[in-house]
């Protein structure tokens, strides 16, 4: 079996090679493809990745590459992780945004239909060539942000081999509940329901039995968890739901505008500084030569970035911040498994012989009634020999689906707009964000993204 990876030289390689090594024996993996189209960022963070793959598992044969033909060809599985227009895209996005006094985050925000103009066409030229190289029952994992918009323009483009969208958010929330609840993992049940980056999850139980009031009145979940950007009361007003830390954008609106705005940098300027930081020092040496000398420098700014996360945002220090690992420490240290976990366990799944619940991005068909059946949602899967079968949520509260309809409304007219090129269809998509909400700044956001993304085309 073959996997390719598109966006192998990106930032967080190394722990995408350290999963697929480990988990290489449940899908029966022979060789391990990955793709960048940036030859330097292949030569850094690629040949990190390969070092630690091959000291994982040197027998499945791992290499790098540029030529999207040669690392597509025959592959069985493919996972896409692209950053279309790297660090200096995402400052102009937020900026943009914040010029008008509004949100850019780079996925939920205005941000994140930006990324979506870039993404989209980069993620549709690939599925042309899966078609035409791939293996004809490749599966293909994306990853690619903002990953339920991307999921839901593969789907209505015509690609025709199955995808799902993945992200490692829920599945971390999820992870982080047994030690609140004193349980194991495997006897915790949870439901997750909604969009990528706008989900909510409900009906806890543990062997069986309701623990949803225990979970949500322990004060550590509002501390040791992704749950600690939000009020115990806010839970209550949701229905004793919790949320997806990106639900943070929406509930807490002007407290995050403000606390951007105040910050000496946006989120995507600080990464820019700190990747900026990171390659220079690691162009001081040979990468291929010296691997363990170049992880110390990418573990150091890494966590960098990781530490920081929604700092800026929420005024608040992560609860699980990092201390760095040696180069032999990380290799040793168990898997999280991440995106490339839910990817894994899809695919073992058809030779399994138990049931296991994974969050993923599909289609609808019913399963949230009050959507449209070709919708892409996020929702908890019960996952068998059988295949994936959607978990209806027991309870949607009316608020729930309202800010559901309102969002997915904007995902819609965003794909379509993107896939016809139409810049009308794209105002009307930013006029339905909540986040939005305007002509004349949908109107205003629309033209200075196209210019700054140097597209002419749209009619």
């Amino acid at each position: 079996m073959k996997l390719t990876v598109l966006g192998g030289g990106g930032v967080r390689s190394a722990f995408l090679a350290k999963s697929l090594a480990y988990n290489a024996h449940r899908i029966g993996l022979q060789e391990v493809v990955f793709l960048d189209s940036s030859e330097e960022n292949l030569k850094i963070f690629g040949e990190i990745a390969r070092y630690v793959f091959s000291q994982i598992r040197p027998d499945i044969h791992f290499s790098l590459t540029t030529d999207a033909v040669s690392a597509l060809t025959n592959a069985n599985y493919v996972i896409t992780t692209l950053r279309v227009g790297g660090d200096e895209s995402r400052v102009h996005d937020e900026r943009i945004a914040l010029n008008h006094n509004t949100l850019g985050q780079e996925t939920t925000g205005a941000g994140g239909f930006a990324m979506a103009m870039r993404s989209i066409p980069a993620i549709l030229n690939y599925c042309r060539l899966i078609e035409e190289h791939a293996a004809p029952d490749a599966i293909l994992f994306n990853f690619t942000n903002p990953s339920g918009l991307v999921t839901e323009a593969i789907i209505k483009s015509g690609f025709k081999r199955r995808v799902y969208g993945i992200c490692d958010a829920p599945s971390e929330l999820i992870r982080e509940l047994p030690a609140i609840l004193n349980c194991d993992e495997s006897d915790l049940s949870v439901e997750c329901y909604g969009l990528n980056h706008f989900s909510w999850f409900t009906h806890f139980t543990v062997k069986g039995k309701d623990v949803t009031d225990r979970l949500i009145n322990n004060p550590d979940l509002y501390s040791k968890t992704a749950m600690q950007y939000f009020s115990p009361e806010l839970v209550q007003l949701c229905d004793k739901q919790l949320l997806n830390e990106y639900l943070y954008y929406y509930y807490y609106r002007e407290v995050a505008l403000k606390a951007i705005q105040d910050a000496p940098e946006t989120r995507g300027e600080m990464i820019a500084r700190i990747n900026h930081e990171m390659r220079d020092e690691l162009r001081s040496i040979n990468v291929k030569e010296n691997p363990k000398a170049a992880f110390d420098i990418w573990m150091k700014h890494y966590l960098r970035r990781e530490n920081s996360y929604m700092q800026n945002e929420s005024q608040q220090e992560k609860f699980n911040t990092r201390t760095p690992l040696t180069l032999q420490q990380f290799i040793e240290e168990p898997d999280s498994g991440g995106y490339a976990g839910v990817a894994l366990d899809i695919l073992e799944a058809v030779n399994s012989t138990t049931t296991k619940r994974i969050v993923v991005s599909l289609q609808n068909n019913g399963t949230l009634d009050f959507l449209r059946p070709d919708d892409v949602i996020e929702i908890s899967c019960d996952l068998s020999k059988e295949g994936l079968k959607p978990v209806t949520p027991v309870h949607v509260p009316d608020a729930q689906k309202n800010m559901l309809s309102s969002v997915k409304e904007y995902e819609r007219l965003a794909v379509a707009a993107i896939l016809q090129k139409d810049k009308s269809l794209a105002v009307r998509a930013l006029m339905a964000h909540p986040l939005i909400g305007s002509w004349s700044l949908a109107d205003k956001l629309v033209n200075e993204y196209l210019t700054a993304a140097h597209i002419n085309d749209w009619k």
